[in-house]
């Protein structure tokens, strides 16, 4: 049932786009307020597709109804099946012209509350879909996470190998040794002074040596997932170059070791750099550290 206060003239006028903007303003601000407003709006709209559909609007009437309430795509699709509606029913004879255009009303006020359904049902299909997309996401991060701990466990593994075959080769290319095993000169860098560069080591090579075993201690402070040594001359040729390197713990403390064929360690002064390696694969340096090879 209508509300008493309800002007249908000026809802009219209203909907054919024949109130001043504080007018339109004042309407719409009332349907906002009062649901007998809306239900009013929409009875009025109703109306006025009945009667344009049946040709009873007069001729101001139709002309402001074309140009302005037709405008939307939703009011144009409303009076076409009102008009296939109409076209129906005066093709046949088993229903009266009373009850058709009761019944054209009442399909017309209900496309309201079926856009508010269909609304309904495309905000829980969009949430619906959010949530698939952010576990798809949550996946993938951590499918990548896997990836990237198995390529590092592949790195280490072949640096291990990489060692292993430099000794091999050592061992090959020493005939006279036989099966013994190859000898070793050990080369230690503890924190402090051989770090600042103060101190040089020496690092004395006879010709049994095959291998330079290096050892740096670390400090507290050198937490790093990975580290990288970079050996060079005193006059910046580079020697050997070692990546992904673990820390090893000792009775002190951690260190990183790695071993150099004797071969390629020159007579004279080497600097040694060590690096520390982060996740993200940012290299900051940790030390440098100096040593004088001299051989028998």
């Amino acid at each position: 049932m209508r509300s008493e206060h309800v002007d249908e003239a000026l809802l009219t006028r209203y909907l054919l786009g024949g109130l001043a903007e504080e007018e339109q303003i004042e309407v719409e601000n009332r349907a906002f307020a009062d649901a007998n407003q809306i239900d009013a709006l929409e009875a009025a709209e109703a109306d006025l597709i009945d009667a344009y559909v049946h040709g009873d609007l007069s001729q101001p009437d139709r002309r402001a109804f074309e140009h302005h309430f037709l405008t939307s795509p939703g009011r144009r699709g409303k009076v076409e099946f009102a008009r296939a509606l109409a076209q129906v029913a005066s093709e046949s004879h088993i229903v009266s012209r009373p009850a058709t255009q009761q019944a054209l009303l009442n399909v017309v006020r209900s496309w309201s509350r079926i856009l508010q359904v269909a609304t309904a049902m495309a905000i829980a299909i969009f949430l619906i879909g959010g949530s698939w997309l952010v576990f798809q996401n949550i996946a993938m991060r951590s499918r990548l996470a896997s990836l990237e701990a198995q390529r590092r466990a592949l790195e280490i593994r072949e640096q291990g190998l990489r060692n292993e075959l430099a000794v091999r080769s050592q061992r090959q290319q020493s005939p006279a040794l036989g099966s013994a095993s190859p000898a070793i000169a050990s080369l230690v860098f503890v924190p402090g002074l051989t770090r600042a560069g103060a101190q040089v080591e020496q690092l004395r090579l006879n010709p049994a040596v095959q291998i330079a075993h290096v050892e740096i201690q670390l400090e507290p402070r050198d937490d790093y997932p990975r580290f990288r040594a970079e050996l060079h001359t005193r006059g910046g040729n580079e020697i050997l170059t070692q990546d992904s390197l673990l820390k090893r713990r000792t009775n002190t403390g951690y260190s990183v070791t790695f071993d150099v064929p004797a071969s390629a360690l020159p007579d004279g002064q080497c600097e040694l750099a060590l690096k520390g390696i982060l996740d993200n694969h940012t290299v900051q340096d940790i030390g440098y550290y100096y040593f004088s090879v001299r051989r028998k």
